[in-house]
């Protein structure tokens, strides 16, 4: 089942044929590939125990759009409304929750499709469990478990829904997605709002947001049961919590192809996620300075 429901959702992807200049900066000419990398000095940190940061060195950028399908860095997509002032499309993409236990999953290499960087604060425990860090992070030392003993955690795959509501500078944008390949059959929905503003030939955006994700999402990734351990006292179960973010984006160019490029993005993470002893940072830090080449 879950493969005819993937394989159908494809099917009808390129079947027809986003509209490219609704979900970036520079326009794309329809059925043609956008190909772009971009070189420099970052770091996405990894919240987990003995997760290691992933570096940001070199990142490409791949996208194709058609009249209304789409790819763009992983998500294929179809746009079934295109107007001045709203658009409404569907898609899948890989679950971006996995890539904090495997290296070398696409979201930690691709540029993010949607422009998201990713609020409570833990529980503190008895002042002799903790310690505490330049950034007020709340580390559990007597419930920490490594991410090297854990069972796998699977790439699941989403398959979503998204609208847009334009503004002369901004942007709405709210989405659902379910997991459709009956990986943790988690929902996480979120909601954003994005700003533009140019100056001369310099651009700046920002992105606020907050993503829910659901209790079956957080449980799979984050949970800790027999399937990890049999120490009891290590055991967690995850549950649905909202996760607040910012990221700020500069861009100028420095000729035709080539572009100075930087951003910052922190991500708050929810105390139904932070609880588990697999989790040691209660946030995430994303940030890139470099310069982009984009292909003609």
């Amino acid at each position: 089942m879950v493969f005819f429901r993937i394989l159908s959702l494809i099917s009808i992807l390129a079947s027809s044929t986003a509209l490219a200049c609704t979900r970036g900066e520079y326009c794309i000419d329809e059925s043609s590939w956008q190909l772009g990398i971009a070189l420099g000095v970052g770091v996405k940190t990894n919240p987990l125990v003995d997760g290691d940061d992933i570096p940001l060195v070199l990142l490409p950028d791949i996208a194709w759009y058609a009249e209304k399908a789409y790819f763009d860095n992983g998500e294929l997509g179809y746009q079934w409304l295109s107007q001045q002032k709203f658009s409404f499309e569907t898609f899948i993409n890989l679950e971006r929750e996995s890539a904090y236990f495997s290296f070398l999953h696409p979201a930690n290499f691709l540029v993010p499709s949607n422009g998201s960087t990713n609020s409570v604060a833990p529980d503190k425990p008895d002042s002799s469990d903790i310690v505490d860090s330049p950034d007020n992070e709340i580390i559990n030392t007597e419930r920490s478990f490594s991410i090297d003993d854990v069972a796998s955690r699977k790439w699941a795959i989403n398959g979503g829904i998204r609208g847009h509501y334009f503004l002369s500078n901004g942007e709405w944008q709210l989405s659902f997605q379910q997991d459709i390949s009956n990986v943790h059959q988690g929902q996480q929905a979120g909601v954003q709002y994005k700003h533009r503003w140019l100056w001369h030939d310099f651009r700046f955006g920002i992105s606020l947001g907050v993503d829910w994700k659901s209790a079956r999402l957080i449980d799979y990734y984050y949970g800790v049961s027999v399937r990890d351990t049999e120490l009891k006292e290590l055991h967690f179960k995850g549950e649905a919590g909202w996760q607040p973010y910012i990221s700020l984006q500069a861009q100028q160019p420095i000729n035709e192809n080539w572009s100075w490029l930087a951003n910052i993005g922190y991500r708050r993470l929810p105390q139904s996620l932070t609880g588990s002893p697999l989790v040691e940072k209660n946030n995430i830090l994303n940030a890139f300075l470099g310069v982009a080449y984009r292909f003609d």
